[in-house]
């Protein structure tokens, strides 16, 4: 209530009155809930150390109440609007990219976060979808051991965040998307779920385990094309996205380490890189 539910409420009521997003910057509350859901206190540090006490990296995202955008005329759609406000279509896309971001702009944070922070926290707060009033809360933990984990940063460092730089580029930070292909492969653990109902205030907690979290499987819906002929043979082509989920809905254990990271265009100001 006091970290989450009551500041979003009332911003809300504001940015129906100032016609302002109204987004919730949730980094320090996220901080707060990483602490509550671990049992492990903070340092004090704001953005500048630890941000729990044993080294863990919090980050969090929200999903909730992004902003959207009119199909028609691309103008911004506030969350509670049901039309667009310059050409009153209803044709709205529900965005749902907000995502995790990591400054890593030497090899000495680069070194910070994959040798000397022990795990990642990830805080997301979505819906489960457009049509519901309820917001989902949950929590995961990923082992800054992962080999993919490791890879995905390092990528980014080297091949992305340098090059940039050597081409008189301007790299932006690193962002790693809830729910895709990159999160999945850092095999993250879930620790804690809940669900806010807006309307009458009602909080219910799914899931709440620490001690033993549970390892979140890979969907094969999060697959190309290419990547699931691979793993399980071209027939799997012929299948539609409702027989792949319901014949074959998670990729199998033995079948995860043959998952590779995806090659990425980089654009820099003078030429594009193809990573690795």
């Amino acid at each position: 209530m006091d970290l989450y539910l009551d500041p979003r409420n009332l911003i809300m009521k504001w940015s129906k009155i100032t016609n302002q997003t109204c987004q919730v910057r949730l980094a320090y509350p996220g901080q707060h809930l990483a602490s509550i859901i671990t049992g492990v206190k903070g340092r004090g540090t704001a953005a500048r150390g630890d941000d729990l006490a044993d080294g863990t990296e919090v980050k969090t995202c929200s999903r909730a109440d992004q902003l959207s955008e009119c199909n028609s005329c691309k103008s911004k759609v506030l969350v509670w609007q049901k039309e667009c406000p310059t050409c009153k279509s209803t044709d709205i896309n529900i965005k749902t990219d907000s995502h995790w971001i990591f400054s890593i702009k030497s090899e000495e944070e680069l070194d910070l976060l994959l040798n000397k922070v022990p795990r990642i926290i990830f805080i997301l707060f979505d819906r489960k979808s457009t049509n519901t009033n309820t917001i989902r809360l949950r929590a995961w933990e990923a082992d800054t051991k992962n080999e993919y984990l490791r890879s995905f940063f390092e990528d980014y460092y080297y091949n992305n965040y340098s090059k940039k730089l050597k081409n008189n580029g301007y790299p932006a930070p690193c962002n790693l998307h809830p729910l895709k292909y990159d999160f999945y492969l850092m095999s993250p653990k879930l620790i804690f779920e809940s669900e806010i109902d807006i309307d009458d205030r009602n909080i219910k907690i799914n899931y709440w385990n620490v001690a033993n979290p549970d390892p979140e499987k890979i969907p094969t819906s999060i697959l190309n094309k290419e990547e699931l002929k691979e793993l399980f043979g071209p027939k799997i082509s012929e299948l539609s996205k409702d027989e792949l989920k319901e014949t074959l809905p998670f990729v199998p254990e033995e079948k995860k380490n043959e998952l590779k990271m995806r090659k990425k265009i980089i654009k820099t100001n003078k030429q594009r890189y193809r990573r690795r």
